[in-house]
């Protein structure tokens, strides 16, 4: 199999002098939440796209994050990304936590799916490798494409802002759906970042959700073929005990109503 190109670093060099040239302030508006039980929504009035083609997304996602785990002491969440088609498609960003059915962190695996490339499930599922990320199928065959960061973090806050990984993952992040989909504004994906106990994968997984009809139209059909290896592949029961987790390992322990979002753990 072709090993995937990196990201030409013309690219990451544009990005440097576009996001010097820009100014970095967050509006106070956009990181105030409105609270909820179990839910707080960020509202932006921009987009993803504009975020970080306007070199802002990553000091808003740092300052997201310092909001979130440092002054409010949230650190087990589901964080997920959605444009508002009612507000002009602007940024919604929902955190969900204190799900009492999620109570621990996801097991440690033989093999990392998003760090051993050279696994057979990885090889099959790599679409490509910038400098700081990978992009990838969903190793389950869902339909989703995956966005992790080369080095093995476990939280979006592990990011480093200095040398640009922070700031790269959202570039590659749009850059992705751009290859495989468009910008178009009439659908935008939305994006889930599952933290702490809310995880079936310890790597910083970042899930790009499409709709069924968008996928078997348009994105399926390009990767046929890889597609149908993985899902040969998820028939080899030595294959998934490697590196995935079993859908069951975290029983509820307690006779209480699920998260209504515990579905979209990675």
């Amino acid at each position: 199999m072709k090993t995937p190109e990196p990201t030409p670093p013309i690219r990451r060099t544009i990005l440097h002098h576009l996001t010097r040239m820009t100014s970095l302030t967050i509006p106070a508006q956009w990181l105030n939440p409105q609270k909820h039980p179990q839910e707080w929504i960020f509202r932006c009035s921009t987009t993803l796209n504009d975020l970080v083609k306007t070199g802002r997304a990553a000091s808003y996602f740092r300052q997201l994050v310092t909001f979130l785990e440092d002054d409010n002491q949230i650190i087990n969440y589901h964080l997920k990304l959605r444009h508002n088609f009612n507000r002009n498609h602007e940024l919604d960003v929902h955190i969900y936590f204190d799900s009492i059915s999620r109570t621990s962190n996801p097991p440690i695996m033989p093999v990392c799916i998003s760090c051993e490339p050279t696994h057979e499930l990885s090889k099959t599922s790599l679409l490509s490798e910038q400098q700081y990320t990978r992009a990838w199928l969903d190793g389950r065959a869902r339909e989703k494409l995956i966005l992790t960061p080369i080095r093995h973090v476990e939280r979006l806050s592990e990011l480093i802002d200095e040398n640009g990984e922070m700031e790269a993952f959202w570039y590659d992040a749009i850059e992705l759906i751009d290859k495989e989909y468009g910008q178009h504004e009439n659908f935008y994906p939305y994006m889930i970042l599952n933290h702490g106990t809310y995880r079936n994968h310890a790597h910083l997984h970042l899930k790009i959700n499409f709709t069924k009809a968008i996928w078997d139209e348009i994105i399926a059909p390009r990767h046929h073929d890889r597609i149908l290896q993985i899902k040969q592949l998820l028939q080899d029961k030595s294959i998934v005990n490697d590196c995935l987790k079993k859908d069951d390992h975290q029983k509820k322990k307690y006779s209480t109503k699920p998260h209504k979002y515990d579905h979209d753990l990675n």
